[in-house]
């Protein structure tokens, strides 16, 4: 539903200022004002961007399609109509006139200005490019586009951080000078809202300090009790001082440490290989270092971040696309099951090839393959140890920070020791002195409790007897009501004063009020006179407006009319433009192939004649004439090959009945040999069969 009465206030409003009713944006206001008025609004949203804005031009010098272009494309821009819009249909539905849906457009824009202005901004920073499948299969393009998606996301975080600036104006993450200025704004704000709390919260301090004093003022002696409250305060401030100190020393200590078994492992493991092998051994596990290291700056980790890139890549891709259906995940298996099938071909055509033996290179690219899989496995393998090495490195640290912390650092001796010695005697003899005077401030904080308690008992004795003598009198709770009395007549007086001064400034308003109402009907009498004159000038002239409007409606009609024929025959002759582009570019691409096609017919034919120089270096490089006779030996091959596995399949056939049939007889001879097995082993189990049996049983014979 369109608020056109929003719409209207918000037309009225700078920097449009155009006063429009909403009769007028409903029923009078012809298409191309409404759009006139939506290119006014999307210039205002673009203005003060980092690209200049395409919205600031007179409709009427415009093309339709243009027109419509350019606002669809903004449209899309803002995200209008959520994800249901249609880029193509909302240009047809422009380019047809509707004002309904320019209505809505215009309602769209207004009713979030800050959210689409901001849009705006953002979006030549944000856009996505959308490139043709055929020119990604470039890398220069792949590494372009990988480079935008990483400046797009590196804007993405800054401009959260000025965001979260200018909301927080927190400056401890050392912002830039451009993020400086861009701050101000709500830093300002944030500073006052931080200025009015602390001092809403200094009044209560104070408030709750003065209270404070109040209570304290009454015990006696309470200015010796203060200074030794200052004393003691001033005594931990030093504490916490020293405190800090000593663990910062502990941590310059424990870096020292940390360095100077650095120095030691290197200077032994320099003495270790200057025993071994001297100089000379030292700088060949240099270079054995700077080769394993080069090799893992220059192979292994390329190697892992492009796979790591890749892995983003597809993620990105997979993220970005929409979410498959059933049949997808159907196509996609297919899919990989015909991919399968065509590696298991080429892998054969492959084995087949490096088993004829023509390949000479075949053995060095096999030892050069497992070279290669050594020195990953290798790297691997060193990273993991570098890794682990590592860790217990960290975990020897912590455990010497523990180490350090339970025995304070390494045993002093000698004169450190009994400087510490001495310092302990003088913080012994400070704590000693401190102890002594916590005590006497505690029994004297208990004498002060107890007094507090005599003195709680005797008000409350007081007060029980003051309530019983009342009760004697006649007189009960006169006391309490004496003191609501006091109370409420004091209240009563507070209120009497407000309603004195309630009532003479409502006297006084009502007065200057009548005052300028009688001032304002003196200066628009005249006003009001001219007023109904004008009022008769405005009737005629909307008679003589409605007279033009029909005319100018009917002209306007035939023009749309002529309009739309011409701008269908337009875009028929751009469609036969595309289509003779396309048509053109796709045979200069085939009369291309076809003179390569030719090229390679022609060089094959001179290399076969002979007689050329350049082609006959070219062979002796290549190892082979022409490419004819390497495909007529490749065929020979494969007959020879295909002779010999069909007469191996003849012997195959021949012997196939007879093996049979062996392979059936051995295995009745298997099942009888298990019945005899089975039958031995019941009878030895059962006890029928006598040991002396087993003298008699010495021969076993198979008979078939």
């Amino acid at each position: 539903m369109v608020d056109l009465k929003l719409v209207s206030d918000a037309l009225q409003q700078p920097p449009f200022n155009k006063t429009l009713s909403v009769i007028q944006l409903h029923d009078e206001l012809k298409f191309y004002a409404l759009a006139q008025l939506v290119s006014d609004v999307a210039a205002y949203l673009e203005d003060g961007g980092p690209v200049p804005s395409i919205h600031k031009v007179d409709i009427r010098n415009e093309d339709s399609d243009a027109t419509a272009w350019r606002i669809a494309e903004f449209c899309r821009i803002l995200k209008f109509r959520g994800g249901a819009l249609d880029v193509n249909s909302l240009r047809e539905e422009i380019k047809g006139g509707d004002r309904q849906l320019m209505l809505e457009i215009l309602y769209f824009l207004l009713k979030d200005k800050a959210i689409h202005k901001k849009r705006c901004y953002l979006a030549p920073f944000l856009e996505v490019v959308d490139v043709p499948t055929d020119f990604m299969q470039d890398e220069l393009m792949l590494d372009l586009s990988e480079q935008v998606s990483i400046l797009q996301d590196q804007f993405k975080e800054t401009h959260k951080y000025v965001e979260g600036l200018r909301q927080t104006g927190d400056s401890s993450s050392k912002p830039s000078n451009i993020m400086l200025k861009t701050r101000q704004g709500g830093a300002t704000a944030t500073i006052k809202r931080e200025i009015q709390q602390m001092e809403e919260e200094k009044q209560q301090v104070l408030g709750k300090i003065s209270k404070i004093k109040k209570k304290v003022e009454q015990f006696p002696n309470y200015a010796v009790w203060l200074e030794a409250a200052k004393k003691l305060r001033v005594e931990q401030q030093t504490e916490a001082t020293l405190v800090e100190r000593i663990r910062e020393q502990r941590n310059a200590v424990q870096a020292a440490d940390k360095k100077y078994s650095a120095a030691q492992q290197l200077l032994k493991e320099a003495k270790n290989i200057t025993i071994s092998g001297g100089a000379e051994a030292l700088l060949a596990k240099m270079q054995e270092e700077f080769k394993m290291n080069k090799y893992l700056a220059t192979e292994n980790l390329p190697k892992s971040i492009s796979e790591i890139k890749q892995k983003i890549s597809d993620l990105k891709r997979v993220i970005s696309e929409p979410p498959l259906r059933e049949v997808d995940f159907e196509e996609m298996d297919a899919e990989i099951r015909t991919l399968n099938a065509e590696t298991a071909k080429l892998a054969e055509q492959k084995l087949l090839k490096a088993n004829s033996g023509d390949d000479k290179l075949a053995l060095f690219r096999q030892q050069a393959a497992i070279i290669a899989r050594k020195k990953e496995g290798a790297a691997q393998r060193l990273t993991t140890l570098s890794e682990e090495v590592a860790r217990l490195s960290e975990e020897l640290e912590k455990r010497r920070d523990q180490h350090h912390g339970r025995s304070g650092g390494k045993a002093l001796k000698g004169d450190d020791l009994k400087k510490y010695i001495s310092e302990l005697r003088g913080k012994s003899n400070v704590y000693k002195l401190k102890r002594s005077e916590l005590s006497e401030i505690q029994a004297e904080f208990g004498i002060f409790q107890r007094t507090e308690q005599i003195l709680r008992a005797r008000e409350e004795s007081m007060t029980a007897a003051l309530m019983a003598l009342e009760k004697r009198t006649g007189t009960t709770g006169y006391h309490v009501a004496r003191e609501t009395l006091e109370n409420v007549s004091a209240r009563k007086s507070e209120m009497d004063d407000v309603k004195g001064k309630t009532l003479t400034e409502i006297s006084e308003i009502i007065s200057s009020l009548a005052k300028s109402i009688n001032d304002k009907k003196t200066v628009l009498a005249p006003i009001i006179q001219e007023l109904r004159k004008l009022r008769v000038t405005a009737s005629d002239l909307e008679a003589e407006y409605a007279e033009k409007r029909r005319h100018y409606d009917g002209v306007m009609v035939a023009l749309d009319s002529g309009t739309v024929d011409l701008e269908k025959e337009v875009s028929g002759y751009r469609q036969d433009i595309q289509n003779d582009q396309s048509r053109y570019h796709y045979l200069a691409m085939s009369s291309e192939m076809q003179d390569i096609a030719q090229e390679k017919i022609l060089h094959e034919m001179k290399a076969y004649i002979g007689g050329d120089e350049a082609i006959e270096s070219q062979q002796k490089a290549r190892g082979f004439k022409t490419y004819r006779d390497i495909y007529n030996k490749k065929i020979i091959e494969q007959e020879n090959l295909g002779k010999s596995l069909r007469e191996e399949q003849k012997l195959i056939k021949a012997k196939h009945e007879p093996n049979v049939k062996q392979l059936a007889w051995f295995t009745d001879v298997k099942k009888l040999l298990q019945l005899k097995v089975a039958h031995n082993q019941k009878l030895l189990n059962s006890g029928g069969l006598e040991t002396s049996g087993f003298a008699h049983m010495t021969q076993d014979r198979l008979v078939l």
